[in-house]
């Protein structure tokens, strides 16, 4: 059997869906699912910087390389979007995603974004293997609807 790519995840206003395609969940063969669930897992109170006991329950059944957590989901709703926090943001979702790179999953990983307006902010993570570009994922952040924890 041929592989069908991850279970596909798709930001939506209320946190991410799973797309139903003829009744059955969609799959990928992009990066889209490991960059959401990278950048959205664990849990939301978690500065994923130190040991934490807010820590997402389900780093305790594995290893530290298993781990999900999210420094950039931990910014996007603690802070405010201003462009020094956009800056942090990207810096966070480079290192929530170092993981790829240590993995050999890609080479490099290029993040850019800007703020959309006084709520949101666009983002795009360019992947790269070979130095050629392999996976370009863009999505929107309701910052303020991050921050409100809605």
């Amino acid at each position: 059997m041929d592989f069908e790519g991850d279970v596909l995840f798709v930001d939506s206003p209320d946190g991410g869906d799973l797309i139903l395609k003829d009744g059955l969940i969609e799959c990928d063969k992009s990066f889209k699912t490991a960059v959401f669930i990278s950048l959205f897992g664990g849990n939301i109170d978690d500065p994923a910087v130190i040991e934490s006991s807010k820590s997402w329950w389900g780093n305790s059944i594995g290893d530290k390389e298993t781990e999900v957590r999210s420094r950039f989901q931990f910014i996007i709703s603690g802070l405010p979007l201003s462009t020094k926090n956009m800056k942090l943001a990207a810096e966070a979702i480079k290192i929530d995603l170092q993981w790829m790179i240590e993995s050999k999953v890609c080479d490099d990983i290029q993040i850019s974004g800007i703020i959309a307006d006084f709520k949101t902010a666009d983002f795009t993570v360019n992947i790269l293997v070979n130095n050629e570009l392999t996976d370009s994922i863009e999505f929107k952040v309701n910052w303020e609807a991050m921050r409100n924890g809605i």
